[in-house]
């Protein structure tokens, strides 16, 4: 699996204050994050240092886009490239062609748990209408 994404109807949820919960989620992680906010949504980017960042090529950063309107969105994760001065011309690829530009690892280097972790909280935004 290149990523997971999940998509959500009928759900009133602000697309900027979501994305910026995704990052606040990495933030108290102690990962190292970056957004970008878009017309379309958000593109977010998060990545650790030491046997982590090792796991993940040294380059890759979980990778998340947030597009949509607020009644209906999708929200994909995955591994991609760090994006060291994301634009809006470099984050579209991930935006229209998003099993070209998410890389594959194999799922034992996944970790697993944060993925979990982060769909949970994510859910729990969404169901809860905290955003």
């Amino acid at each position: 699996m290149k990523y997971t994404m999940r998509e959500y109807i009928g759900k009133s949820v602000n697309i900027s204050k979501l994305a910026d919960a995704i990052e606040d989620f990495f933030k108290e992680e102690n990962f190292k994050t970056q957004i970008l906010h878009l017309q379309r949504g958000a593109f977010i980017q998060a990545r650790k240092g030491g046997v982590f960042r090792s796991i993940l090529a040294r380059e890759g950063a979980f990778t998340i886009t947030v597009e949509g309107t607020p009644l209906a969105f999708r929200i994909r994760m995955g591994v991609s490239k760090w994006n060291q001065f994301p634009s809006e011309s470099s984050v579209e690829p991930l935006f229209s062609k998003p099993m070209l530009t998410y890389d594959d690892i194999p799922e034992s280097l996944w970790s697993y748990e944060l993925e979990h972790h982060l769909w949970h909280y994510v859910e729990t935004q969404v169901e809860l209408g905290i955003l």
